[in-house]
């Protein structure tokens, strides 16, 4: 590195030897009372054959102290050089989705050509990582790579490919039990064989990165000014996008996903006065190795804290990357479009239709929905038709599940309507926004602590769990006027501290790793009566409720100016509408799990239907949460009878689709 790196600010250096000497600390301090510490340098070139201390030092502590810290710089620089390349302070391998594309690409090929693992693994979580990465760059390119598209892409295909991974992991997870561990991100050895294979690829991927400075400086400039100075941008990116997944895939492949250090690392070098690309990759890279030890470090204390419960190293890295994103939150500053900063309908938007036209069709179609998943069902000997003087001996099979399925369906079209109209983005839903991700984390922490409450006390944590996110948003986007992008953003974070549990839970197994798995997924076939019914009714109420703040929906989306001039209060309206929200989705988040996409689709499908104003959109949003999900439900009861597939998996798989197809036509503003 040239002399520039050096005069960085005192601040950088200082802290970063700090936090070198704490994670030292913090990893050598367990053995210091048993071995000289001698003995622990000794441990990483030989090992004492008649002393156990030491063979386990030697081949268990010191390679994974050596891989933390290889795997921490190779993601440090990484995450740098990604965010160099698309302009982004928040990109990262994990943000763009590369480690959920690896981890489904092995997850495949796992399950149906294992042969080509045993050639070699890392060519398939490449595949994965490019899949994931070209699908961002595809859906983003034509925007100029803006920081909130690229999260909120990258964000969905994480979603999207995850629920694949789910859906194989609850089909197969017999044969995909180490991927519970895997995935989760684990950095525990038993020999130095993977450290010997893992760091010259390191190197070698790190040195190719480094002699891409001079281009990635010119890209600072614009792409104009850099093509005019000589500089193949195109070729350049690729490049560097292809060496970053390259760099992020050799790591996935071995110990899993514990990609979030690629986004910390960069982000905590910029906070802490790393101002050119020299500095921001030299200092990322020290300051990578630095985190994954101390996380590593953390996730082992914690695992002898909980009594050798495994407590995997890629969720103590999920749970930095979440503070990190708010941290960077506040510094953010984005002029470019993004999607919903035009005060303007979309161009697919039709013109008004009438509404009891449009009310009397969806119903007829739900009605034809509601009887087809009633009557028309495979048995073991076919499909058969059952005849309405029957359904009340099958009803207690159906019924119950598909009235929660519609209630849940109901609950997420008024609540994403509610989302879209406060935000002012159309592209925001209960998932993105970060509600469902606190009802979810709410579930998680009771699954942890072991607590069972029933329906009502999951009902009554998930509702805190979203109102809490909502407000923790809210008081974070305050100096940004409550704009729609950092909401989205902070959504981003719950999102990354929902999964850092989830993969928690996940890594320790158990019956409570397959009901939790379950839960996510949005598994309706465990619902009783007595809870279809309750949720109905809870729906019923808050929808009323919600009809109520029609004129406060009309008048926010003018500004807190206008809309206080014509009488509306305007903190109390908005804190009222986003208490509505967060019930309206913790109560269809216990039924359909975090993930569906209905919140989005719903209002969607109401504008293009040419419902518009407040009201119409409402009701017509309403019946069209409950047509996905009523028919979601069946297909995931049909499709692979006598299998059945989440509902709300089934429908965050057409949802992720969905909401990509959209993302991809604001390009056309």
């Amino acid at each position: 590195m040239s002399t520039s790196v050096m005069g960085s600010t005192t601040r950088l250096p200082v802290a970063t030897a700090i936090l070198w000497a704490v994670a030292l600390a913090g990893a050598s301090l367990p053995w210091l009372g048993q071995v000289p510490l001698s003995a622990l340098w000794q441990a990483f070139s030989a090992a004492d054959s008649t002393d156990y201390r030491q063979i386990l030092l030697h081949y268990s502590w010191a390679p994974r102290f050596a891989m933390a810290i290889v795997i921490g710089f190779g993601l440090g620089l990484a995450g740098a050089t990604l965010q160099q390349v698309l302009g982004n302070p928040l990109a990262s391998p994990s943000t763009l989705g590369v480690a959920s594309g690896a981890q489904l690409a092995l997850a495949v090929a796992t399950l149906y050509a294992p042969s080509v693992l045993a050639f070699s693994a890392d060519l398939i979580a490449l595949a994965g990582g490019l899949l994931a990465a070209g699908l961002v760059v595809a859906l983003t390119c034509k925007m100029g790579f803006s920081p909130v598209t690229v999260i909120l892409a990258g964000l969905v295909i994480s979603f999207f490919l995850g629920a694949l991974n789910a859906a194989l992991l609850l089909f197969h997870g017999e044969y995909l039990g180490n991927l519970f561990i895997w995935g989760a991100g684990s950095l525990v050895q038993n020999d130095w064989s993977q450290f010997v294979d893992l760091w010259p690829r390191v190197v070698v991927l790190g040195l190719a990165l480094v002699l891409l400075i001079k281009p990635l400086q010119l890209l600072q400039l614009g792409a104009g000014s850099a093509h005019a100075l000589g500089a193949r941008v195109a070729v350049v990116r690729l490049l560097a996008l292809f060496l970053v997944v390259l760099m992020t895939a050799s790591v996935v492949s071995r110990v899993g996903v514990v990609a979030f250090v690629g986004l910390a690392a960069p982000v905590l070098a910029r906070l802490l006065g790393a101002r050119t690309l020299r500095q921001k990759l030299f200092w990322s890279t020290l300051l990578g190795g630095a985190l994954l030890l101390l996380a590593d470090t953390l996730a082992q204390w914690a695992t002898t804290w909980t009594a050798g419960s495994l407590v995997p190293t890629g969720a103590a890295t999920a749970l930095i990357g979440g503070p990190v994103i708010l941290l960077a939150l506040n510094g953010l500053r984005n002029n470019r479009h993004m999607p919903g900063d035009e005060p303007g309908p979309a161009p697919l938007v039709l013109a008004r239709r009438p509404l009891p036209t449009t009310l009397w069709v969806m119903s007829f179609m739900l009605v034809a929905i509601v009887t087809l998943a009633i009557g028309w069902s495979p048995g073991l000997d076919g499909w058969h038709w059952t005849p309405p003087t029957d359904w009340a001996q099958v009803w207690h099979w159906r019924g119950p599940r598909l009235l929660a399925a519609i209630a849940a369906g109901v609950a997420l079209g008024l609540a994403g309507t509610v989302i879209q109209r406060l935000t002012g983005n159309v592209m925001a839903s209960p998932e993105v926004l970060g509600i469902s991700g606190g009802a979810g984390m709410a579930m998680v922490l009771l699954t942890l602590f072991g607590l069972h409450l029933g329906r009502p006390g999951q009902l009554l944590a998930g509702t805190a769990g979203g109102m809490t996110v909502l407000l923790l948003l809210l008081a974070l986007s305050r100096r940004h006027t409550f704009a729609g992008h950092p909401l989205l953003l902070g959504g981003v974070a719950i999102y990354v501290f929902m999964d850092a549990g989830l993969r928690l839970v996940l890594a320790g197994g158990g019956s409570d790793a397959v009901a939790l798995l379950n839960w996510m997924s949005g598994s309706t076939w465990l619902v009783t009566n007595a809870e279809a019914l309750a949720l109905a009714a809870a729906t019923l109420l808050l929808g009323a409720l919600t009809v109520t703040g029609r004129r406060a929906l009309t008048l926010l989306p003018l500004g807190h100016s206008t809309a206080a001039a014509l009488g509306l209060n305007v903190a109390r309206a908005r804190l009222r509408l986003m208490v509505l929200a967060a019930a309206l989705t913790a109560a269809a988040t216990m039924v359909i799990g975090p993930l569906s996409f209905v919140g989005l689709m719903a209002p969607h499908l109401a504008r293009v239907l040419g419902q518009q104003t407040v009201g119409r959109q409402l009701m017509v949003a309403a019946l069209a949460g409950a047509m996905l999900m009523a028919l979601a439900d069946y297909l995931a009861r049909v499709l692979l009878f006598p299998n059945q597939l989440p509902a709300g998996l089934l429908a965050a798989l057409v949802g992720g689709v969905y909401f990509l197809w959209g993302l991809s036509r604001h390009d056309k503003h």
